[in-house]
């Protein structure tokens, strides 16, 4: 049995934040993780988009890999994204991450190189299963790689790269999801948080959500509602994180990560600058906009029946 099988729930994609010069803001970091891991979440998803991975040299990345160990301890699984362009650069990360004993590695699909055809991507994959003999967690997302891992290469992938045990889907609707669910039994999906309630009713396995970083109390909340089957109290939440997902993404939209920033800075920590690179500053009022809706969404995650929870609390 792969260790991986019972991952589930909250798999938080860690951001990575930085000093205000580029440089990796390790104190921060380190009171972040510890942050995180006292909210319950299930597992950390280090260095992935979010966490800037593929914006930092290959020493950064392990740096931050070895901080992100140091700090958890074996609390939670940590599932290290070594994704690159090529399999060495992936194979060093991997085989890194291996010597600190995380639980799992991540990759997206090789990018920018977008028109590898089928059997390259295979070849990739399973040079990187070779060598790491770590569980790998596909982070399928079109819009970065350049190209979709289909359903039919999932299968592939699932059939003949013996690590390989789960993915998250990035973006891709309810009823995909359950596609992919249902056609390879035992498999590990995870979405983004705009549909866990129904989703994990139906086998999906949780959730890979940089908005719900912001309101990581929510999604633990949510997941425990669906596993206790508190139904009406997990809808209430679901409307909450859907609520949080659409404030972040409208705001992203004219603000870029800047806005993600800002939600950082909302739970409390002294966050200089995200992303690494610059952006234009976001106007107070829409701050304040952002604000509100995460400190009402953290406040109404809190534990409680759930006829008392008022979506339209202030």
């Amino acid at each position: 049995m792969n260790k991986m099988d019972g991952l589930r729930g909250m798999l938080l994609p860690l951001p990575t934040v930085f000093d205000g010069e580029g440089q990796v803001d390790e104190a921060v970091m380190r009171d972040m993780i510890q942050f995180y891991v006292h909210t319950g979440v299930h597992g950390l998803f280090p260095l992935g988009s979010y966490g800037m991975g593929p914006a930092l040299s290959i020493e950064q990345r392990k740096r931050v890999a070895k901080i992100v160990v140091e700090e958890v301890r074996g609390r939670i699984p940590i599932v290290l994204h070594v994704g690159a362009v090529d399999p060495y650069t992936t194979i060093e990360l991997g085989l890194h991450g291996r010597s600190l004993n995380v639980d799992a590695i991540g990759m997206v699909g090789p990018y920018y190189y977008s028109d590898r055809t089928m059997p390259e991507l295979l070849l990739h994959f399973k040079m990187v299963d070779k060598a790491v003999q770590l569980p790998i967690f596909i982070y399928n997302n079109p819009e970065y790689q350049g190209y979709p891992i289909t359903l039919p290469m999932m299968q592939e992938l699932a059939a003949t790269v013996p690590n390989i045990f789960g993915t998250k889907l990035a973006g891709d609707t309810v009823k995909e999801a359950l596609k992919y669910v249902e056609a390879i039994p035992g498999f590990a999906v995870f979405v983004t948080g705009g549909g866990l309630m129904p989703e994990m009713l139906e086998g999906v396995r949780g959730t890979v959500s940089p908005s719900l970083t912001l309101t990581p109390e929510l999604a633990v909340a949510l997941v425990k509602a669906i596993d206790e089957r508190r139904d009406e109290y997990a809808i209430q939440l679901q409307t909450l994180v859907t609520e949080v997902s659409v404030t972040v993404r409208r705001l992203w939209k004219k603000y870029g990560r800047a806005i993600q920033g800002e939600g950082l800075r909302a739970l409390g920590l002294p966050i200089k600058q995200f992303p690494r690179w610059p952006t234009p500053p976001v106007p107070e009022a829409e701050r304040e906009e952002l604000f509100a809706v995460l400190k009402r969404a953290r406040a109404l995650a809190v534990e409680r029946p759930a006829e008392a929870v008022s979506l339209g609390a202030a």
